[in-house]
């Protein structure tokens, strides 16, 4: 397996946009605005998984900021909690496909786009009903922040935050 950069040049790209349909029922069109909005977003970074010459799976992240839509909705639901998004990496997406999963993509994927962040803290949002994911991240020592967050979608979602301590994951 090889990680490659995110492109909306690359082959992958539409890939990606499939991958992410078969995996959350999505829209591609809708997916593909949200990802070129992200793209212009401060510190981003993003990585296809390609197995052979098949995506294998996706991961992208990017500095949070006041003003963007998704902190926007992190800071209404983390009052007190408000010094994870002072300085804040969100983890928009990660996705592997269905056939390569339990091969250590997403771990592989998770580590590559943690590994030289300059924030202090990491945040990412998970349906409170998936349960794999939530043991996948608290595995990688990522902890519950905060539940009871519902992001304009009618499914409760988790809050899971893990702090970068001297440059380096904790």
């Amino acid at each position: 397996m090889k990680l490659i950069p995110i492109s909306i040049n690359s082959s992958y790209f539409n890939d990606m946009l499939n991958l992410y349909r078969l995996l959350h029922g999505s829209d591609p069109l809708d997916m593909q605005k949200q990802f070129k909005r992200h793209l212009g977003y401060p510190g981003f970074e993003g990585y296809f998984a390609v197995s052979g010459n098949k995506l294998a799976g996706f991961i992208y992240g990017y500095t949070s900021r006041d003003g963007q839509y998704y902190h926007d909705l992190l800071a209404k639901h983390l009052k007190r909690e408000e010094m994870w998004l002072k300085d804040c990496l969100e983890l928009a997406e990660l996705g592997v496909h269905p056939h390569y999963r339990r091969e250590g993509i997403a771990k592989t994927l998770t580590a590559q786009l943690l590994e030289n962040r300059k924030e202090s803290t990491a945040l990412l949002t998970v349906r409170k009903d998936n349960a794999g994911a939530i043991l996948f991240y608290k595995k990688l020592n990522w902890q519950v922040i905060k539940d009871g967050f519902f992001p304009n979608t009618p499914y409760e979602y988790i809050i899971m935050g893990k702090k970068f301590q001297k440059g380096r994951v904790n």
